[in-house]
C-alpha cells in the first residue's frame, strides 16, 4: 500500500540525502529552498511503503509562486494543471510497483485535465523516459536547462 504523507521537519535530512544521490537528474537542493517549495508545492510528501519511508515526490499546480522555467514553460501554455517537479525512490525500493502506485495516487488527486512533467533527454534518462511513455505521456516540447536538455511531457486526465 502507498501512502503519500507530508514532508516534516524532521524528514528534511533524508528528503536532502535522496536528492543529493540523485542530483545529476534532478537539481541540488538545500534545506532553506526545500521549506521555499514545500511552501509553494501542492504535494510535498515522503512516500511510505509498509512502514518504511521510500522516497519523497514535490508537484505544483497552476497558478503557484514556483520559479523553475520548466514550471513557467507549462504556465504559459495550459491553465490548469499539475507539474511534478521532482520523485525520488529510494534504490531498496525500485522495480516493486511502488513509482507506478504513487504516480496513480498523484494523477487521481490532480483534479486539472493535465498532469505535467520533464525528463533529461541529454543525456536520456532511459529508464524514466520509458516509465513516462508506458503511462501515456506525450512529449510537447523540450528545454535547455541547468547544462542539460529536457523533454517536457503532458498526460491528458480527463
Amino acid at each position: 500500500m502507498t501512502l503519500l504523507r507530508p514532508i516534516t521537519r524532521a524528514d528534511f535530512a533524508a528528503v536532502l540525502a535522496w536528492n543529493e544521490d540523485h542530483v545529476e537528474l534532478l537539481a541540488p537542493l538545500t534545506e532553506e529552498r526545500l521549506v521555499t517549495l514545500i511552501g509553494w508545492a501542492d504535494t510535498a510528501a515522503v512516500i511510505a511503503h509498509e512502514g518504511r519511508d521510500a522516497g519523497f515526490v514535490l508537484t505544483f499546480a497552476a497558478g503557484s509562486d514556483y520559479d523553475s522555467p520548466n514550471f513557467r514553460w507549462f504556465a504559459e501554455r495550459y491553465p490548469s494543471f499539475v507539474y511534478l517537479d521532482r520523485i525520488v525512490v529510494d534504490p531498496a525500493f525500485r522495480r516493486t510497483g511502488l513509482g507506478t502506485r504513487v504516480y496513480d495516487e498523484l494523477e487521481a488527486a490532480a483534479g486539472t485535465p493535465v498532469f505535467c512533467l520533464e525528463v533529461n533527454s541529454d543525456p536520456p534518462n532511459e529508464p524514466s523516459l520509458a516509465f513516462h511513455r508506458h503511462r501515456g505521456y506525450v512529449e510537447v516540447g523540450t528545454l535547455p536547462f541547468a547544462g542539460h536538455e529536457v523533454m517536457l511531457f503532458e498526460k491528458p486526465l480527463r
